[in-house]
């Protein structure tokens, strides 16, 4: 049987995520790359084939849901996390004016699955799991 996650462990991974790439890049993890990302992973988590009209929805709510009652239950495979990760953030990068996924957002997808398998995981550890570079120089990429 594969190992599953709770949304609390994806959200804390991707949030996680987020912030390694924008503090290595130097960029608020509040910025619009960072949110949007977050919103839209976490809606196609749910709903695989959400619209960009969902994720603006949810984006666009002024508090925030309370969380499922189920939110602490073990629900997801990798492989359903991996993929609303990498289709969250490329849907918003094409929503952000990006043409197409840049190295900072694919550094953010493999944050976030890192940091699945290894909530303690450092950029050195993202790196030489995901990376065949040194740290310096992918950090040269974002």
């Amino acid at each position: 049987m594969p190992l599953l996650y709770s949304r609390a462990q994806i959200r804390d991974a991707l949030t996680n995520g987020l912030t390694m790439a924008a503090d290595e890049a130097r960029l608020s993890s509040s910025a619009a790359r960072f949110t949007w990302a977050r919103t839209a992973a976490m809606t196609l988590l749910e709903k695989p084939g959400a619209a960009w009209a969902e994720v603006k929805s949810e984006h666009d709510k002024t508090a925030p849901n309370e969380p499922p009652t189920d939110d602490n239950t073990p629900r997801f495979t990798r492989d359903q996390v991996s993929q609303a990760v990498n289709n969250g953030v490329d849907l918003a990068a094409e929503h952000n004016g990006r043409a197409y996924p840049d190295d900072l957002d694919n550094f953010v997808i493999n944050a976030a699955l890192s940091l699945l398998d290894d909530p303690d995981a450092d950029f050195d550890q993202v790196v030489a799991e995901c990376y065949g570079e040194r740290p310096s120089v992918v950090r040269s990429w974002l």
